[in-house]
């Protein structure tokens, strides 16, 4: 697809509005806040393949209102993703755009047992060692061990240190309990310890950052006993949170998407809503910390596609307070997301933002653009 007529197809957007502030970003109670502790909203869309052009691109996202790309790394290929990592960045920087890192796998697109690297199928963040059976869970031979993990990381930090283009580093994408992984309590599979070393270890290096920690995905019963958490299990992260010697940046996330993507339910209504409130949405009506949605989407085909982003939109943008969602004050900004995922990709699910033509899908649109940040001029109060 060439870069040129991407530009060229997309609408007319008013995109400096919704733009990120220069500098590190913070936290605040259940709030991101620039330096000087103005709430702001993280609008971003994941990055999924190699485009031929990467300025273009970066150039197109950012005149479509995303003020954010989530673009990812994986231990296998890390020294080829960190050259793609440095032109995304220097043209996320030229474009006023902002970067989140994520360690997406270990062993790279491996085969169709875990997507294709998609989610690495042995739900850890390593694959060699004690807590293993030294394979990645899909076959393949494992290689990277939780200190490789970390070493890997701190390797990423030393690369963009005290460049504040890049905002964030989440951990580790899509974790899965698979009746191994805890939250506390010790052991090579605890995954609120990794969080912690990890995180402190990156934060002697760039301390700066904001690191995100995804709540592992648990299809049977939450860490906190009360029925399943499949978009992240959080249901203790109030009582048992993670801590970093610099406070105030760490930023919890969660995947959520309809049930033909993610085959879980329930994923729209009263149902959907009361188990965000279990699983993540009281660690912002409780103001105890930020919830990224870190993937989210959908190719917006169907009467369920529409039931669930209206429910989980309606719920991050504070429309659910009598039901027990959050809302929020003048100021404030609602909980930020991630769009999966920029671009054309006929065949996937989402099938991409954009359409053969190059130009914004109108259907995905009308969604996406509920992520953008309000303005506070426009704000009641």
């Amino acid at each position: 697809m060439a870069a040129a007529p991407v530009i060229a197809a997309l609408p007319t957007v008013v995109a400096a509005a919704s733009r990120l502030p220069p500098g590190y970003l913070h936290t605040s109670g259940s709030q991101i806040v620039d330096a000087a502790g103005r709430p702001v909203r993280i609008a971003s869309v994941g990055w999924n393949q190699h485009f031929g052009d990467v300025p273009a691109t970066v150039n197109a996202i950012a005149a479509s209102g995303f003020n954010t790309i989530r673009v990812s790394w994986d231990d296998a290929d890390l020294a080829a993703d960190r050259v793609l990592l440095a032109h995304i960045v220097a043209a996320a920087t030229r474009s006023g755009l902002k970067v989140i890192i994520d360690h997406h796998n270990n062993e790279g697109f491996t085969n169709p047992r875990d997507g294709y690297g998609a989610q690495q199928r042995n739900g850890l963040w390593f694959d060699r060692g004690p807590g293993t059976n030294n394979t990645n869970g899909a076959g393949v031979p494992g290689t990277v061990s939780a200190a490789r993990f970390e070493a890997d990381w701190l390797t990423i930090a030393r690369v963009f240190a005290g460049n504040p283009t890049v905002i964030g580093f989440d951990l580790d994408n899509e974790p899965t309990a698979n009746g191994h992984i805890t939250w506390g309590g010790g052991g090579p599979t605890d995954i609120h310890a990794m969080y912690q070393t990890v995180g402190d270890a990156i934060q002697r290096i760039d301390p700066g950052v904001l690191i995100i920690a995804e709540g592992p995905q648990n299809y049977r019963t939450s860490f906190a006993h009360r029925g399943p958490a499949p978009v992240g299990d959080l249901t203790v992260a109030g009582s048992m949170p993670v801590v970093l010697t610099i406070p105030d940046h760490v930023v919890y996330s969660v995947h959520d998407y309809p049930t033909g993507i993610s085959n879980f339910r329930p994923d729209s209504g009263p149902a959907a809503i009361a188990q965000m409130n279990r699983v993540w949405g009281y660690l912002v009506t409780g103001h105890i910390a930020p919830v990224w949605i870190g993937e989210m989407g959908s190719s917006m085909k169907t009467a369920n596609d529409r039931a669930w982003a209206a429910t989980l939109l309606g719920y991050m943008n504070g429309q659910d307070g009598a039901e027990g969602g959050p809302v929020f004050t003048a100021g404030q900004q609602p909980v930020p997301g991630d769009w999966w995922a920029w671009g054309y990709l006929p065949g996937q699910a989402p099938d991409g933002t954009l359409n053969a033509a190059g130009g914004l899908r109108r259907s995905q649109y009308r969604v996406w653009q509920q992520l953008l940040p309000i303005d506070p001029a426009r704000q009641p109060g």
